[in-house]
């Protein structure tokens, strides 16, 4: 089978990050959209407590026709911890958007490691 006429996609490797600084939805990353890049494909999300008190989280995932899909809702970080939130991938088509708010400003950090993904020749 001759692999050269199909498609390839191109790929960069990028971080998303964010401290918490109100209690209000924060945006963290907007997938990419056009003729390049057009969807990505998040490895990780950390989220770490440095202010020394317990807090809870709420992820979301807004879609490109305005659903805010719920990925974590009150998902309590303990005091100076780390924690994962993925077990698995998630993809993001073109446009979609990850929002998060805390119960407490200035004590999370989030850090999204992402891959994104372009259409090659």
């Amino acid at each position: 089978m001759d692999l050269s006429s199909q498609r390839q996609y191109i790929q960069r490797a990028t971080n998303a990050t964010v401290s918490l600084t109100t209690t209000n939805p924060t945006l963290i990353y907007t997938a990419p959209t056009g003729n390049d890049f057009d969807f990505a494909i998040i490895e990780s999300i950390l989220v770490t407590e440095d202010g020394g008190q317990q807090t809870n989280f709420t992820l979301t995932m807004t879609s490109d026709d305005s659903v805010v899909h719920t990925l974590w809702s009150q998902f309590n970080i303990s005091a100076h911890a780390t924690t994962e939130l993925l077990t698995r991938s998630l993809i993001l088509t073109a446009g979609e958007i990850i929002n998060c708010t805390a119960s407490h400003a200035n004590k999370l950090s989030v850090i999204i490691s992402i891959v994104e993904y372009a259409k090659g020749d």
